[in-house]
């Protein structure tokens, strides 16, 4: 498998499939194929799995894709603008992806469904239901705005917003705090809870959290549609 990232604010995936090879990705990322490449929905994690996809916002289905006689080339991309990052895993090296993160995986990759707590559920704004990839094999994942890396080496922990986890490395404790104080938490504009990563190992932030984007488009279009019909009136 070759792939290659296209682009530089608003990235797109190709890749390269030799006969016998194979990729899966999250439905409704596909951007272009070739026309030998094969479409096969995926049921990942059993029926129970599709369910918690499905109740968490992500697909119920991933899709594989494969050349059919001869090599063929897929294109995927995230719905939102931003970075796409490959990350390469060792046999038994994992790493854990928030599921709007998730573009695609090699297939020798294994996917799993990892559950958190309920309160890194609902508060962490992450989800209930993460997605855990074992390797060997490349995992593609996409951030909204530009991509954030931190390294950390177990000598400090690390603390950010929720809404901004791409993914980290299975290898670091995760868990969700309050934040200092309900001063802090009321007028500081940075919410009520912390993810808080521990341990060594990799974490991939967002630096745009796609919920809050989502929430200011939603505000600025009903503003703008309120205005027009004021107008119209």
């Amino acid at each position: 498998m070759k792939y290659s990232i296209v682009g530089s604010s608003m990235q797109s995936l190709d890749i390269e499939l030799e006969e016998g090879e194979k990729v899966y990705g999250d439905s409704g990322k596909l951007v272009s194929k070739s026309e030998n490449i094969v479409m096969v929905p995926r049921l990942v994690g059993g029926l129970v799995g599709a369910i918690e996809r499905k109740i968490t916002g992500a697909t119920a289905m991933l899709t594989e894709f494969s050349p059919k006689d001869t090599p063929g080339v897929v294109s995927m991309s995230g719905v939102m603008p931003g970075k796409i990052k490959a990350i390469e895993l060792e046999k038994g090296e994992a790493f854990v992806a928030e599921h709007y993160a998730f573009l695609a995986a090699e297939d020798s990759v294994k996917f799993t469904i990892q559950t958190v707590s309920i309160g890194a559920a609902f508060f962490g704004g992450a989800g209930l239901v993460l997605q855990r990839f074992e390797g060997p094999g490349v995992v593609f994942i996409h951030t909204v705005g530009d991509l954030i890396e931190y390294e950390l080496d177990g000598t400090k922990a690390l603390e950010v917003d929720p809404g901004h986890i791409a993914g980290f490395s299975a290898t670091l404790n995760y868990k969700i705090k309050f934040v200092d104080n309900i001063r802090t938490a009321m007028f500081g504009g940075v919410g009520l809870f912390l993810a808080k990563f521990e341990g060594k190992g990799d974490v991939i932030l967002h630096s745009i959290s796609r919920f809050k984007l989502a929430s200011e488009i939603f505000i600025k279009g009903f503003e703008q549609n309120k205005n027009l019909v004021e107008k119209k009136q």
